[in-house]
């Protein structure tokens, strides 16, 4: 029974490994504190990460969410990055 289980965990790691995966490569671009981006890409797609699409950094400043606070009708004291200007409590 011990051989049998041992075959099948030699053959499922053999059918693992030949596989054919995705190979990764690192985005091309620069940060902004001047150092190369460590962000993973696929090779078939662009050489760019979603941070620097054409090469160039997009920068996305936080602001205060627009939602009222329930409690307290006023405005909700957290950041967000949100194109709505919503927290994630607020959004929806």
């Amino acid at each position: 029974m011990k051989n049998k289980f041992l075959i099948i965990s030699l053959a499922m790691t053999g059918i693992a490994f030949s596989q054919t995966v995705n190979v990764d490569s690192t985005c091309i671009a620069i940060t902004s504190k001047g150092t190369d981006c460590k962000m993973k890409v696929n090779i078939d797609s662009t050489s760019f990460c979603y941070h620097h699409i054409n090469g160039s950094t997009i920068k996305i400043e936080s602001i205060q969410c627009s939602g009222i606070s329930k409690s307290t009708n006023s405005q909700c004291k957290l950041k967000t990055k949100d194109e709505s200007g919503l927290c994630h409590h607020h959004k929806d």
